[in-house]
């Protein structure tokens, strides 16, 4: 069996044998996959990029930008902005992003065939099986060494098997949807500046996955045996059977790069008992491939990659708004260094060991991580504060029930009119009242008072 056809079989089965609670996980994947959306349409990529991408008279609304667009293209404008932010869902052992490219493919042409909402949840699965276990097959954040950048290398086979799953392709056609999928695989990781290009692979391999699948559909063929051999040199054996990759996958605490969540886990442990003085961490080092020390960043994707940044947003109680890291203030002064013990344990853990002064903090699982899962209401809390809508919110409830959803529409009509531009809160977005200011205070009320407005983390 070649590996595409592999892919093809787990991500079926994966959808197949998906019930109850794996469905809930999918559901809760998608609500904070739209609120990542709904952050990024105000990023200011979006201002620069959206108005460069071809409208489509009488075509579909898209999450993160006004107007009407071809199918693709709103798969496109999601999965780009759901990731611009770093706050979207991160599969760590895989080190790829599968909400970014699974979702926005699930909920467009879900709705496009009128699918109900648990055909839409298993495309989910599927869609994260199929590109987390590709990545897993090829080394996953080993990767990264070799300039690749594994979201956009493999995202685009995620999208097309959430999409042929709701176009209800048969196995060998679904391999053909991947095979198609896979022909033009790249993306790479910068070696200096991570910009606008970074985010815009997420996008455009989304969007291609989606376009691979209708090819297969209509008939377009390619061989199944692309990944077997090639520039990425031979895969690795499958993974062992167990829970779907899906539930491997964390929900994130902070919209910073990946390596930086257990460090400012650990600073917040040190910071609890008092610690202080200058701050050194130490990362895996792979981590130091997309992540550095910078105090000046060029912009906000070298922003979230960087320590100084992340450390400074939790000394000013704004590390977890996407703001800060779109226009942080002065950057503290951060010594990075890699750990051997840490490389020991990495991928399967992404940990950091934090010195403050001369108090030292080893952290290995992060607030967010399959290992430590983030409370419903803290997960309720972030999609209301990025959506800037009411955590009782029904649009927002009504994502968690889509299992029982005859049809995926109202559902997705509900996030449009949360999360689309010109919402009723969208002004509300991207900046955050402090976490250490107290609700209800004569200090909230000036944040809020700002022009645009703050929401409550």
């Amino acid at each position: 069996m070649t590996l595409l056809a592999d892919l093809s079989d787990r991500a079926r089965a994966a959808a197949s044998d998906a019930v109850g609670p794996v469905l809930a996980e999918a559901a809760r994947h998608v609500r904070d996959t739209a609120a990542c959306v709904a952050s990024g349409s105000t990023h200011p990529l979006a201002a620069r990029w959206v108005p460069l991408l071809p409208a489509s008279p009488g075509g579909v609304a898209a999450l993160g930008a006004a107007g009407a667009w071809a199918v693709a293209t709103a798969v496109e404008i999601d999965a780009t902005l759901a990731h611009v932010d770093e706050f979207d869902a991160l599969h760590g052992p895989a080190a790829v992003a599968p909400g970014a490219v699974v979702v926005p493919a699930a909920l467009h042409v879900g709705r496009a065939v009128g699918a109900g909402g648990a055909d839409v949840l298993r495309a989910v699965v599927a869609g994260y099986e199929a590109v987390a276990e590709a990545s897993l097959r090829f080394g996953g954040p080993a990767l990264y060494a070799a300039g690749w950048w594994p979201t956009a290398l493999f995202g685009a086979l995620g999208a097309a098997a959430a999409t042929a799953l709701l176009l209800d392709l048969d196995g060998p056609t679904t391999t053909t949807a991947l095979a198609l999928a896979a022909a033009p695989l790249g993306g790479l990781l910068s070696t200096d500046e991570l910009g606008d290009a970074h985010y815009l692979l997420c996008g455009r391999a989304a969007a291609h996955g989606v376009g691979s699948a209708q090819a297969a559909a209509a008939g377009l063929t390619a061989s199944p045996a692309l990944l077997d051999a090639g520039p990425l040199g031979p895969p690795r054996p499958p993974s062992a059977p167990g829970p779907p990759h899906l539930l491997g996958t964390a929900l994130k605490s902070w919209p910073c790069a990946r390596p930086l969540h257990t460090a400012l886990a650990a600073l917040a442990e040190l910071g609890a008992d008092g610690a202080e003085g200058p701050v050194r961490i130490a990362l895996p080092t792979a981590a130091l491939r997309f992540v550095t020390a910078e105090r000046r960043p060029a912009g906000p994707a070298e922003a979230a990659a960087s320590a100084a940044v992340a450390v400074a947003g939790a000394r000013a109680g704004r590390a977890r708004d996407p703001g800060w890291y779109r226009d942080p203030g002065p950057a503290a002064d951060v010594v990075l260094d890699t750990d051997a013990d840490l490389d020991a344990v990495f991928p399967a853990r992404w940990g950091a060991v934090v010195t403050v002064g001369g108090a030292s903090r080893r952290v290995l699982v992060a607030p967010g991580d399959p290992d430590r899962p983030l409370s419903a209401d803290a997960l309720r809390a972030k999609a209301s504060r990025l959506l800037g809508t009411d955590p009782a919110d029904d649009r927002i409830s009504a994502v968690l029930g889509l299992a029982g959803s005859p049809h995926v529409g109202p559902v997705l009509d509900g996030l449009l009119s949360a999360a689309g531009p010109g919402g009723p809160a969208a002004d509300r977005r991207g900046t955050l009242v402090p976490d250490d200011v107290p609700a209800g205070s004569d200090e909230e009320a000036r944040w809020r008072a700002r022009p645009g407005g703050a929401a409550r983390p």
